[in-house]
């Protein structure tokens, strides 16, 4: 990977009238950012993602996201021994920063520290266009609870639906312990098309950004509460 600094530009990209971001085939376009090699995201409609070989880095905006920024480093559990690889950790604050200036959604483990250090709410609270939850990734059909926190950008609250489930935890721990790491770190594919299509929520309040105006639901920075 390069890991050269980072130059933001958000270019101003085609649309409908309707105000949403578009691919030459007219299927709504949303960046992934920080992905597997072999994501899941990667067999889904209307993304571009971006995994080590593309470089995030390399990203040119335009386009609402969705950030999966390496979490080992920020982890509340684990950063204390965790081995990152040169520039990894760089990583959730250029995330971060795609984030706010394109709209979409960012997600993490709970507690993670990346939400502090980068001034990001906290579950239930909004601030400067940004909101954020906590939610278990059992909802979308994980085999063990996985706490996660997630923050959106340029979406209002009013707009997006959560599939809560009830889950029984009581066998997590020994779940997580049977799991390869590949499975612990892996994006249900429920949870995946679910984070896409509310990424793409932001696409009209980027659009009208970039064009000088106020979103949709009549608000400057897509939040209403």
């Amino acid at each position: 990977m390069n890991h050269g600094p980072a130059t933001l530009d958000v270019r101003t990209p085609p649309t409908t009238q309707a105000g949403s971001l578009v691919l030459a085939s007219g299927s709504p376009l949303v960046a992934v950012l920080c992905v597997s090699a072999k994501s899941i995201y990667k067999q889904l409609a209307g993304v571009e993602c971006y995994d080590m070989r593309r470089d995030v880095r390399s990203f040119a905006g335009g386009m609402p996201v969705v950030a999966h920024p390496p979490c080992r480093s920020w982890s509340a559990k684990c950063a204390h021994q965790a081995k990152p690889l040169p520039g990894e950790k760089e990583l959730g604050p250029l995330c971060v920063e795609w984030l706010r200036k394109c709209g979409g959604v960012l997600e993490h483990p709970a507690n993670s520290r990346l939400f502090a250090h980068c001034g990001l709410p906290r579950p239930g609270e909004a601030r400067d266009g940004l909101w954020s939850i906590a939610v278990s990734q059992a909802w979308w059909g994980h085999s063990i609870t996985k706490n996660t926190w997630l923050c959106f950008a340029h979406i209002s609250p009013r707009a997006v639906e959560f599939p809560m489930v009830l889950h029984n935890g009581a066998r997590d721990h020994r779940r997580w312990q049977l799991m390869s790491r590949a499975k612990r770190s892996a994006t249900p594919r429920a949870m995946a098309e679910w984070l896409v299509a509310s990424a793409a929520l932001a696409n009209a309040a980027v659009s009208n950004a970039v064009n000088g105006s106020n979103t949709p639901d009549g608000t400057s920075n897509g939040v209403a509460l």
